[in-house]
């Protein structure tokens, strides 16, 4: 909060664009990917980051559906000054690097298979980007 009210203050032209999955994305696949265990106690309350940044005097979007993208950023950087784009994602899609380790592998499916709350919908998400891949 104290950086967008100095972006206000000083009427900074910086866009700041936040992924917003309600959940502490990182510590989540860090979890799983690198110690093999389930998720746990990676759940955020939802917050409306458009609404923190419009409070603190920084023109506010958000992003729910990708098709509307490209005019809301498009709105965003046309802005002279602040402007914060809050764009919801798949809190289910992992962040994994371009080459996959055989251990990190091996520890995401330790992880599924562990108990991982929506562990099915990951699968799921995995197999259609290794898909997407290949295509």
């Amino acid at each position: 909060m104290a950086e967008l009210s100095t972006s206000a203050k000083y009427n900074l032209n910086v866009k700041i664009i936040v992924l917003k999955n309600n959940s502490l994305g990182q510590i989540k696949w860090e979890q799983m990917a690198f110690l093999g265990n389930p998720e746990y106690g990676c759940d955020l309350h939802p917050v409306d980051y458009s609404a923190v940044a419009q409070a603190c005097g920084v023109r506010g979007y958000s992003i729910i559906d990708p098709n509307q993208c490209q005019d809301v950023l498009a709105k965003a950087f046309a802005e002279q000054g602040p402007a914060l784009i809050e764009a919801t994602v798949d809190p289910n899609e992992p962040p994994l690097p371009p080459k996959v380790s055989f251990a990190q592998a091996r520890h995401m499916i330790e992880a599924l298979v562990g108990g991982t709350p929506d562990g099915a919908k990951i699968v799921k998400q995995l197999a259609k980007d290794t898909i997407r891949q290949l295509i």
